[in-house]
């Protein structure tokens, strides 16, 4: 195999390689799924923060609040070291007077320059 086609096609291969060890940006739809699994709906402000501590995901504690309702913040950080524009993902989960998940709202929110 002459020497060009063996350079062109390690490059290509690295340039494989570090595409794909990048790390994942987070997805709007895989993590609703993810929370619709672990947190079902009526589950309770300590199952919440148990579940977010345990995935490693930046959180609020439990609020109360008269006009905002009880609610608990989440934000599933972007890691990506390359991209000028960062995609995290905000998650805001709404509790009843009685401290149970009545729902959760998954955002996407793009920082940059």
């Amino acid at each position: 195999m002459p020497l060009g086609i063996r350079i062109r096609a390690v490059c290509f291969l690295l340039g494989l390689l570090l595409v794909g060890c990048g790390p994942v940006k987070p997805s709007t739809d895989d993590l609703k799924r993810d929370l619709a699994a672990a947190v079902p709906l009526q589950s309770t402000p300590t199952q919440v923060l148990t579940y977010l501590t345990r995935q490693r995901i930046e959180h609020s504690q439990y609020l109360h609040d008269a006009v905002q309702g009880n609610t608990i913040h989440a934000i599933v950080r972007d890691r990506s070291k390359w991209d000028i524009v960062r995609t995290d993902c905000n998650i805001t989960f709404q509790f009843d007077d009685r401290d149970r998940l009545v729902g959760f709202q998954v955002r996407e929110r793009l920082t940059g320059p």
